[in-house]
């Protein structure tokens, strides 16, 4: 039997490396793959003040995954949640029916 030895990794960022902020995701998975979608929900408000303002579910990024590593970035998170809410307390979500208000910098007040 092969003698097992590790192989160094080095890491770099690609030129098309980005960052963005989420709000939510959705997605789904085949036999072949895991699709995660994010997205950011905003507040658009018209320039017209007696129109009221609008929400925008603005798609960001797809990520797709292997089925494995669907289940890597899973327990990943897992921990890292774990982590969070040991030394912040529960992340709590929002109670069934609750109403969530999209809200952004741009948000001004309506009647």
């Amino acid at each position: 039997m092969a003698e097992r030895r590790e192989i160094p990794v080095k890491m770099r960022y690609s030129d098309k490396y980005s960052t963005i902020y989420a709000t939510g995701a959705v997605g789904g998975f085949n036999g072949y793959d895991f699709r995660i979608t994010f997205f950011v929900d905003r507040v658009v408000h018209p320039e017209d003040p007696s129109q009221l303002p609008t929400g925008l579910r603005e798609m960001q990024t797809e990520v797709v995954l292997s089925l494995r590593a669907a289940k890597e970035l899973r327990d990943w998170l897992d921990a890292n949640v774990r982590e969070i809410e040991k030394s912040m307390g529960e992340i709590k979500k929002p109670e069934e029916g609750q109403q969530v208000r999209a809200v952004d910098s741009s948000t001004k007040p309506y009647a």
